[in-house]
């Protein structure tokens, strides 16, 4: 089953009607390609060449438009062949575009990086309001460079709230939430955290930071947020929500593992090794199961606050090692 959200599918196994049948392939019309570079005829050729049984390709029903299988298409007109097996979707078209885009990710000729980034900037034209994390499950790329993608796109309509992958509606800022929840927490102390999430529309990690940070005596809010999420100020802040979106991240990580310093330490080994671990977050979060979905989560936010914190060390002034000499 593929959607946005849990709770607010955009395709489902419903939208397929009934089973595999034969189509003649002048019935059909060409995909809306997904892919920068168009079909690849050598590819087109393997498939033609092989003797392997293809799967079928799936079509829109109400336009008859092929959704996935542009490539299985071209191979059988070169072929020769004069009908093809089809399987019917009978969604919207938004709904056809996700399909194309999970189906690609899924087999078959794997979409390049700037494939996905350009799926992703349309589909967040299509769904304004999905969260980065839900668009980045779909297109297969880091909610980081969704991010990216979202800031660059101007005409991208923007949205106060975002939906995420468990369906629920939150706040971009969660600065009025967090101080919604100390307010709730003052006067309610024997409220549990899934209660106050609930009543303000915070994650269970969020508000049990508000809680340790209430509790410790400091603002609900970290220091350098205000205004919408995103908009932050410090350098511990940005870190933690995401990269420039001037800085080429590949660029610098290539840097860093050819620094000499870093390749040839343990340590410097260690920090290249979790440096690169974000890079399969996307993978990581499907492999957690439910029941350990809130302690992943408590944790992750303390580890991005850990790194906002050594962001931040690092950008300052730079003690003088000269300085602590007896």
């Amino acid at each position: 089953m593929l959607s946005v959200s849990r709770e607010n599918e955009l395709v489902s196994e419903d939208d397929f009607i009934g089973q595999i049948t034969t189509v003649e392939i002048d019935q059909l019309l060409p995909a809306d390609l997904i892919r920068l570079d168009g079909i690849s005829e050598e590819h087109v050729a393997l498939i033609a060449d092989s003797e392997l049984c293809t799967p079928p390709i799936i079509v829109h029903k109400a336009t008859m438009r092929v959704i996935d299988g542009m490539h299985r298409l071209r191979a059988a007109i070169l072929r020769g062949d004069d009908s093809i097996q089809v399987k019917f979707f009978d969604g919207t078209l938004e709904a056809a575009f996700i399909l194309s885009v999970t189906a690609n990710n899924a087999h078959g000729l794997p979409l390049t990086a700037a494939d996905r980034r350009a799926a992703a900037a349309r589909l967040l034209a299509l769904c304004p309001d999905s969260s980065d994390r839900a668009i980045a499950a779909i297109v297969g790329i880091s909610a980081h460079t969704v991010a990216a993608v979202r800031r660059s796109t101007e005409q991208t309509a923007q949205s106060n709230s975002r939906v995420g992958r468990d369906g629920r509606v939150r706040p971009v800022s969660t600065v009025e939430g967090r101080q919604k929840a100390a307010e709730l927490m003052a006067a309610r102390p024997d409220a549990t955290l899934r209660e106050v999430a609930k009543k303000t529309g915070l994650s269970l990690g969020t508000v049990a930071d508000v809680r340790r940070r209430v509790l410790r005596g400091d603002s609900p809010v970290p220091a350098g947020q205000s205004g919408p999420a995103g908009s932050v100020n410090s350098p511990a802040a940005s870190a933690a929500d995401g990269a420039d979106p001037g800085l080429d991240v590949t660029a610098s990580w290539r840097q860093l593992t050819r620094d000499p310093s870093l390749r040839y330490t343990s340590h410097g080994r260690q920090l290249l090794r979790l440096l690169k671990a974000h890079s399969s977050v996307a993978q990581i979060a499907h492999s957690v199961p439910s029941h350990c979905s809130q302690n992943v989560a408590l944790l992750a936010r303390e580890c991005a606050q850990a790194w906002g914190q050594l962001a931040q060390r690092l950008e300052g002034p730079r003690p003088n090692p000269a300085d602590g000499l007896d």
